[in-house]
C-alpha cells in the first residue's frame, strides 16, 4: 500500500509541475505519460485548437492506449469539431 501512495505522490508531483510550466508558457522538457496522468488522478486532457481557440476535454481512460507513452500521443486522435481539424491542437493542462 505504501508503494501505491508513493507512486501516486510522484505522479501527482510530475503532473502539477507540468501544469505550472504550461500555464507559465515555459518549455516542456518531460511530458507526463498516460500512466502518470491516470495514477495522479488527472486523467482529463484539456486541448486547445490554436486556429479557432476552442477547447476540448479528452478522458484518457476511455480508450485503451499504451500506458508508457506520452500524453502527446492523444493529439494524433484529436480533430477540432469547430474548424474540422484545420487548426493545430495543443495540450493546455491535465485535470481531475
Amino acid at each position: 500500500m505504501q508503494r501505491a501512495w508513493e507512486a501516486e505522490a510522484d505522479a501527482r508531483e510530475m503532473v502539477l509541475a507540468f501544469n505550472v510550466r504550461r500555464e507559465q508558457g515555459r518549455p516542456i522538457w518531460a511530458w507526463p505519460t498516460i500512466a502518470a496522468a491516470i495514477t495522479a488522478k488527472h486523467p482529463w486532457v484539456t486541448i486547445l485548437c490554436e486556429s479557432c481557440d476552442s477547447t476540448t476535454d479528452l478522458d484518457l481512460r476511455m480508450k485503451p492506449r499504451p500506458a508508457e507513452v506520452s500524453i502527446r500521443a492523444v493529439l494524433r486522435e484529436v480533430k477540432c469539431p469547430r474548424c474540422n481539424g484545420h487548426g493545430r491542437p495543443r495540450i493546455v493542462r491535465l485535470s481531475q
